[in-house]
């Protein structure tokens, strides 16, 4: 009697259970990676010595300075803005690199609710003045300077 009793209390509370279809999820901005790189020789900036982190700056059009990471992944420095993206007005920001190098971009993002679920979306993403091709497999965008 106390199995029954058991089984049917167990078979009650399973059915009874939400199966999650009221979940709430929520995903921040992508993290914006930047490989900075010679566009002749794709040799990377900091690893060649062309700029050093003591001068390298990154700040928005206010002259707020942005928190970055320079990371050193697949052998390549790579300049990581984590913190950037959750503002919804379009943005511009500038990657000093010396006094006379500077990679300008601006970006815009949107927040979008679908699904129970919100997350960022990319509505305007352009780097001024240089080639630059995102690598699809790491999203690290590789950004072509030329020295010369």
């Amino acid at each position: 009697m106390k199995k029954t009793l058991l089984l049917i209390t167990i078979l009650v509370s399973t059915i009874s259970c939400d199966l999650g279809d009221d979940v709430n999820c929520f995903t921040p901005p992508p993290q914006f990676n930047f490989d900075l790189v010679d566009a002749t020789t794709l040799e990377n900036l900091f690893l060649n010595d062309a700029f050093t982190e003591e001068t390298l700056k990154v700040y928005d059009e206010t002259d707020t300075e942005v928190n970055y990471e320079l990371v050193l992944y697949n052998e390549k420095y790579i300049l990581s803005l984590s913190e950037i993206g959750w503002e919804l007005e379009p943005k511009t920001y500038t990657i000093e690199l010396s006094p006379e190098v500077s990679v300008v971009f601006q970006l815009d993002m949107d927040k979008v609710t679908s699904d129970s679920c919100t997350y960022f979306e990319v509505e305007t993403f352009e780097i001024e003045d240089y080639e630059n091709e995102p690598d699809t497999s790491t999203g690290i965008i590789q950004v072509k300077i030329d020295l010369n």
